[in-house]
């Protein structure tokens, strides 16, 4: 879970919890994800167990997440009256609640996370005046970069998400020459995602702070920006993809292939071709050496035990074993911590010469590594689609386990 949402949801949490709107009542959380066991075990540390998770996903049920249980939202049912409580982090949240709405629930339901942080459901002034606001910021932030681009085309990538950016990057050269474009400018959030446009030679680079690419998106909605692409698969407002997946199935990197940029299935994608020198402060033995990814914002975690034993195991081969991580994440137990750039990574585990990680964008961006690799999936279906996510997800010449 990004760090920006997961501070939204702990003050969103945490006004509930000193209004008391949590005291006496079933907690109940809907759909399983990543962000849903942030909630957990965030809810647990301040003492309060939830009843049940609520998930559509038949595969999911019958699960536990920290001991909670992850039941058919028909169970809702049973708490018909204002005795209960749902918390809700997806950006799905209209849907699931009129789902509850539905199904004869009539308590509280509170939006913890707001992904969707240009869309309003109201008409009320207040609300108008705001987004008007806002849109005219992103105006402001379009102008500025038409200052320096007046006439190029642009690939706006809206989420700060490596796998995201890399992909949207592999197939940009296919969709400028399918599109007569000689060439375009790339705007991302962040600088890790920056790292990733570079090392695809990327010049002509925009990097924005997240609230400030959502109200350059609002802009280029409602300006109807018609010399640019918002090169992502699944953002309202833009191409919603995720919502087909349900009747026509079409992998992560298909969706970026053929969804996003319209191009064939046979469409070869590009692979990077600068790669930073891998400085290697910590000194880690050469071809003898594991980095661990135990961490990713966009699926279900793989429990610390797994981890731990692949620590264990590699480390009783003679391995020195490190564990990938950023600020606020803490290395697997038997490992060491290791702070990569991003634009050095490729070059750190062809160094290391082993590397495994649960299914990131991390795994996107060692997609050409020359080394060992192992993509860890969690057994469970793809946010509200009925696929897999090591299908949807796949990686070509990976091994795969599925824990």
């Amino acid at each position: 879970m990004d760090q920006c949402y997961k501070q939204e949801m702990i003050r969103v949490l945490d006004a509930c919890a000193e209004a008391r709107s949590l005291d006496s009542k079933a907690v109940f959380l809907f759909g399983h994800c990543n962000a849903t066991e942030e909630m957990v075990d965030y809810l647990l540390s301040r003492s309060i167990t939830p009843a049940a998770i609520l998930d559509n996903s038949e595969a999911k049920q019958g699960r536990r997440c920290r001991g909670v249980p992850v039941v058919s939202p028909e169970c809702i049912r049973e708490r018909a009256d204002s005795s209960g409580i749902v918390l809700i982090a997806s950006r799905f949240y209209e849907e699931m609640a009129d789902q509850l709405r539905r199904l004869g629930y009539s308590g509280e339901i509170v939006q913890v996370v707001e992904y969707s942080t240009f869309s309003a459901h109201s008409l009320a002034d207040e609300t108008l005046n705001s987004k008007t606001e806002r849109m005219l910021r992103g105006a402001r932030s379009l102008e500025k970069i038409r200052a320096s681009f007046p006439s190029q085309h642009l690939v706006i990538c809206p989420n700060k998400a490596l796998g995201d950016v890399y992909w949207a990057m592999a197939f940009m050269p296919e969709y400028c020459s399918k599109n007569g474009l000689i060439s375009a400018v790339v705007v991302v959030v962040g600088s890790g995602c920056g790292d990733v446009a570079s090392m695809f030679g990327a010049e002509d680079l925009v990097t924005l702070t997240q609230t400030e690419m959502d109200e350059l998106v609002q802009a280029v909605i409602f300006t109807r920006e018609w010399n640019c692409v918002i090169a992502h698969h699944d953002r309202p407002y833009t191409d919603n993809i995720i919502r087909l997946l349900d009747k026509h199935f079409l992998s992560f990197i298909d969706c970026y292939r053929c969804a996003v940029y319209g191009l064939p299935k046979d469409a070869p994608s590009a692979a990077p071709t600068r790669f930073a020198r891998f400085d290697n402060h910590e000194g880690i033995p050469k071809g003898r050496s594991v980095i661990l990814s135990p961490y990713a914002n966009s699926v279900i975690r793989i429990p610390g035990s797994f981890w731990e034993g692949l620590a264990a195991d590699w480390s009783g081969r003679g391995y020195m074993v490190y564990t990938n991580v950023i600020e606020g994440e803490r290395p697997v137990s038997g490992s060491r911590a290791l702070r990569v750039p991003i634009s050095q990574m490729v070059r750190a585990a062809e160094y290391a010469g082993v590397f495994i990680g649960i299914r990131n964008g991390l795994c996107d961006v060692l997609h050409t590594a020359e080394c060992s690799k192992t993509v860890v999936f969690p057994d469970c279906c793809y946010s509200v689609t009925p696929h897999k996510v090591e299908d949807f997800f796949a990686l070509p010449n990976w091994r795969t386990l599925l824990i």
